[in-house]
């Protein structure tokens, strides 16, 4: 089930966004759905390497931000 939600925009991100879909050949619907999808998984992602970050470090093992990527 799909639900729609209203954003306003500045008017230079309104136009980038324009011309964005114009780019890809895409909505504003998809690139803004995309641009969530990618926000959500940077931010879930940053959520489980500070966890494993710290296990790692009470455990006495040193990881490096590759490691954990």
């Amino acid at each position: 089930m799909r639900q729609s939600v209203s954003i306003s925009l500045p008017k230079d991100v309104a136009k980038q966004l324009k011309y964005q879909c114009k780019i890809e050949k895409a909505s504003s619907s998809e690139i803004v759905r995309e641009a969530l999808r990618e926000h959500f998984f940077r931010t879930e992602f940053t959520r489980v390497r500070r966890k494993c970050m710290v296990e790692a470090a009470k455990r006495g093992i040193h990881l490096t931000e590759e490691d954990i990527f």
